[in-house]
């Protein structure tokens, strides 16, 4: 590699390029300098000796100890586990790291609302909101809706919190049914 071929690279890289006479070439080369001055080390195994910035090479250079060695600590790689290994989930390596958010028992389409006027027979108006976040001013709106559902037995009354899930049309503006009474009216 020639020198001004070089000097160019190390002018893209923004390091001087006086720094390339003298002792600081094989650092910048992205190799280790050995014994022999013409012989040049990768810094790291799977890099290439390659024309790399200083200020990367301390990157790819890592002090920690291997683990490797006779320690007893050795990592399989993924590639190399079993079909029983993959499948038993405490064998695959950092499994215990990843958090996984406890599931709904909601039904699917089921809303939560308050009960806002059970004036009618075997019907409730239930007000649901939703909240949407207004990217313009950063801020949390409240959206209400109010939805027609179905109380068979009419033990819904005003303010009492309950959960409302999707069914066949009953008639033209109610679709949805009381499963249950998530907390009634004054109960905290």
């Amino acid at each position: 590699m020639s020198l001004s071929l070089i000097t160019r690279h190390l002018s893209r890289l923004r390091v001087a390029p006086r720094a390339v006479a003298g002792q600081a070439l094989p650092q910048m080369m992205g190799g280790v300098k050995t014994e022999a001055p013409h012989q040049m080390m990768p810094l790291h195994p799977s890099l290439p000796i390659t024309l790399v910035s200083p200020m990367y090479q301390r990157q790819f250079s890592s002090s920690a100890p291997s683990t490797d060695g006779d320690d007893g600590g050795s990592i399989t790689p993924l590639s190399e586990m079993t079909n029983q290994e993959l499948s038993d989930m405490s064998t695959i390596p950092g499994f215990h790291l990843v958090h996984n958010p406890p599931r709904r028992n909601t039904p699917r389409g089921a809303l939560v609302g308050t009960v806002v006027s059970d004036k009618m027979q075997k019907t409730v108006n239930v007000a649901v909101d939703r909240y949407r976040i207004v990217p313009k001013y950063r801020k949390r709106l409240r959206h209400t809706k109010k939805f027609m559902a179905h109380d068979e037995f009419e033990v819904c009354n005003m303010g009492d919190l309950v959960m409302i899930v999707p069914c066949q049309k009953i008639s033209k503006h109610k679709h949805f049914i009381v499963k249950e009474i998530i907390r009634p009216k004054g109960q905290l």
